[in-house]
């Protein structure tokens, strides 16, 4: 799936290079311009040229991105759908109207981004019946995805759905905000796998993840997500280090055997589990989710729902002022087992001063199926949670002015840290 980024050749220019290079001369060649209207200063296919428009959908835009280089910008400018595209220059995607970027339904993406310092912006992408909305292929840096919508991405009957992927290797100063992920479905058949559903993934390989540095995922809404077995709302593998998981909204994550639309196919995992966030990084530092809200989350067999769940390194992540409104609010118990293993070796996670479903705090659980499925937010593992908040966090980050856990010295804030609430001088006792 994953498309691996070529080795240089002794001329110094890449496959990848050469074949697109190639493929703009023949464009060039055969005046390709429909629909492509240069507003910079040269007409299309001129290096001058640095701002182009584009309307009529189908292949208009992958002709204007084909004859782009680094540094231009694409506007599209109508409400009409368009092929799926592959950015291999550093360009910037920007839409003016409402145009819809469709996948071909296949194992690809609808967007791939093969080149760094790519933006894309306000576009809506879809890939019904194909695997992925939208990918940046392994190790680029500086894409930005914002104020897009991703949906109708699934079900394929193969492994990962997945609204927007970053993949396997190196990435620095990824930036994925403001997107509306929603209406993602896998449903599980003999040749599925494992057939999960990702709002956001960080892909990396298991024996060489590679590191994210300095990026964002923010304010970001994710829902209504199904799957046989497994939706997850955003799913970090890497390692991390400067990376801020803030202000994101996710909900409407189902796991259910009868979400599928063939039962007759007989394939039934006899669990089900749900995860809003999932960090399964073998290294983490430097890594901050902050004012999340996670809430509506199902699993219908045998394993509780989990805001967040630790998969891996939990020593350098800090949780504030989300509210985990899930049977499990966090479980740090790396693996999942009956209970059988200390976890007392596993990194501890801070997790202090979020809001847990209720002004007492979360209650502790030794594993998840011991959690107890209320109102109240259960926390697993090693999880340093006190204080913790006695009223719901303002949104975005803005205190509610009355705060809570305050840690017996009556400053908590009302956002777990702006100083103006008011503790109650009680705190997580």
């Amino acid at each position: 799936m994953t498309r691996n980024k070529p080795d240089t050749e002794a001329t110094g220019v890449s496959k990848r290079e050469t074949r697109t290079l190639d493929r703009r001369r023949v464009l060039r060649g055969l005046g390709v311009g429909a629909g492509v209207a240069a507003l910079g200063l040269g007409g299309v296919g001129s290096a001058a040229a640095d701002t182009a428009s584009v309307s009529g959908g189908g292949n208009a835009l992958q002709a204007a991105i084909d004859d782009a280089t680094d540094g231009d910008t694409i506007v599209v400018t109508d409400d009409v759908t368009y092929d799926p595209v592959t950015v291999d220059a550093g360009v910037t995607l920007e839409a003016d109207g409402d145009p819809t970027i469709e996948g071909d339904g296949g194992t690809g993406a609808a967007v791939s981004i093969e080149a760094d310092d790519v933006t894309i912006t306000g576009f809506t992408v879809t890939n019904p019946d194909g695997l992925l909305g939208i990918k940046v292929q392994e190790g680029y840096d500086g894409a930005t995805i914002e104020n897009n919508t991703v949906e109708d991405v699934g079900p394929t009957g193969r492994l990962g759905v997945t609204g927007i992927v970053v993949g396997q290797g190196d990435h620095d100063d990824i930036s994925i905000v403001n997107n509306s992920i929603r209406n993602l479905d896998q449903e599980t058949t003999d040749d599925s796998g494992f057939p999960t559903v990702n709002g956001i993934l960080f892909d990396a390989d298991n024996s060489d993840p590679g590191t994210i540095t300095e990026t964002t995922v923010n304010n970001n809404v994710i829902e209504g997500i199904e799957s046989d077995i497994a939706p997850l709302g955003i799913v970090v593998q890497h390692e991390t280090d400067g990376v801020t998981i803030n202000n994101n909204e996710i909900r409407g994550l189902v796991a259910a055997d009868d979400t599928d639309s063939d039962p007759s196919d007989s394939v039934d995992f006899g669990f089900t589990f749900a995860q809003g966030i999932n960090i399964a990084s073998p290294a983490t530092a430097d890594t901050a989710i902050n004012h999340n809200v996670i809430e509506d989350i199902t699993s219908a067999e045998t394993i509780l729902p989990e805001a967040v769940k630790i998969d891996g390194d939990g020593g350098g992540l800090t949780f504030r002022a989300n509210r985990f409104l899930v049977a499990v609010g966090l479980n740090n118990r790396n693996g999942t087992d009956d209970g059988s293993r200390d976890p007392s070796d596993d990194p501890e996670v801070d997790a202090k001063n979020n809001w847990w479903g209720s002004e007492d705090g979360p209650e502790e659980a030794d594993f998840n199926q011991d959690a107890d499925d209320g109102d109240r937010s259960d926390v697993v593992g090693n999880v340093a949670f006190e204080p913790f908040l006695r009223n719901p966090p303002g949104p975005k980050g803005k205190g509610n002015g009355r705060g809570g856990g305050g840690g017996g010295n009556g400053g908590g804030g009302g956002n777990g840290g702006n100083g103006r609430g008011r503790g109650n001088g009680k705190g997580g006792t």
